[in-house]
């Protein structure tokens, strides 16, 4: 008896420490990039010898260049179509009657587990802004649209939440995507769901990130996390790191359907938008939006762009490791496509 009761203890001793090592890998935090280290993406991408990274120009290309060389530093995999991380793209510029040549930017890591590595996860920020636009009442007048939160701040969240997944592998394979062209209608992300390297029905869910500004630093706002059926735990866990999470305010919801969350939506994929922090658009936010002064000078709040780049990657770490994906709410509008959609995997 005295063998066999040793025995069954060791084993029983053996299950609590695998279930505690087990659970204790999962709460332990990732190994965050220092604030430096996304304030020098930020400045760059935002720079002024960028020149506002217009889609279609040299300027945009070396954005590009950039994103896709950060992808290589992490080890981030490129799918086979996608020569150097870029899926080449072809825009008709009617207003100009020309041709524009730009890149979406696109990589990917394999998910750990046998079975849901099959099922990938989107996340997405566009890289484009609007270029040099000369103010004719004043030509002495700043003239370069940098874009720093819109959406260079995107951009480096995304490129923070690359880095780290790719150190911490999850369930779920991750694809990311730095889109082009969204300032010119969502036509960078409009051309990967028509182009897509997966078969359309394998990406499960979309992390759009966006925004034009922030004027509260203790928040996030989710455009569509009404829409869908979301898992309070992913909010619990960003409050008790510091941070809320709010739905866009009702009399902005009209704001979903103008970022490149909404391509996605149309196929019937459950898409969000993480964007950084407001509670109404007032001077604060309109003095950024469009406007040369939107810059990565030493005013920007570079201690929040950390914030917000740790916020959008925890929600990222959660849905590429959940054992289900949040899926629309029944009353949603596309909430029939996207059952199509997969019942048809």
């Amino acid at each position: 008896m005295k063998g066999i009761f040793t025995y069954q203890s060791l084993v029983f001793v053996f299950i609590l420490i695998s279930i505690s090592c087990s659970t204790n890998k999962m709460k332990i935090e990732p190994c965050w990039e220092p604030k430096s280290v996304l304030m020098a993406h930020l400045r760059f991408l935002a720079s002024d010898e960028l020149r506002g990274r217009r889609t279609g120009t040299c300027d945009a290309k070396i954005a590009a260049r950039y994103i896709a060389e950060q992808y290589r530093s992490y080890g981030m995999l490129a799918f086979n179509e996608s020569l150097d991380f870029f899926q080449s793209v072809t825009l008709n510029d009617e207003p100009n009657l020309k041709m524009l040549h730009c890149n979406n930017v696109i990589g990917y890591i394999e998910g750990t587990d046998s079975i849901l590595k099959d099922e990938y996860i989107l996340l997405v920020a566009h890289y484009d802004h609007l270029g040099v636009i000369q103010d004719t009442s004043n030509l002495l007048s700043d003239s370069i649209y940098n874009g720093a939160r819109d959406n260079g701040m995107g951009t480096t969240a995304l490129l923070f939440s690359a880095n780290v997944l790719a150190n911490n592998p999850p369930f779920r394979s991750v694809i990311f995507l730095a889109a082009t062209g969204e300032e010119e209608g969502m036509l960078g992300s409009e051309y990967f769901i028509e182009h897509c390297p997966v078969a359309v029905e394998d990406i499960v869910f979309v992390l759009n990130n966006d925004g034009g500004g922030y004027n509260d630093t203790t928040l996030i706002r989710v455009g569509g996390k009404n829409r869908i059926e979301l898992i309070d735990e992913i909010w619990t866990d960003l409050e008790s790191s510091g941070i809320k999470s709010l739905p866009y305010p009702e009399d902005l919801e009209y704001l979903y359907d103008l970022g490149d969350n909404i391509t996605f939506a149309k196929k019937g994929i459950p898409a969000i938008t993480i964007s950084p922090g407001f509670d109404k658009i007032d001077d604060e936010i309109l003095k950024y939006i469009h406007k040369p002064i939107d810059e990565a000078d030493d005013a920007f709040n570079y201690s929040y762009l950390l914030k917000f780049s740790q916020a959008y990657t925890k929600i990222a770490m959660f849905v590429s490791n959940s054992e289900t994906v949040p899926f629309w709410k029944e009353e949603n509008e596309y909430y029939a496509r996207g059952i199509k959609l997969y019942r048809e995997k």
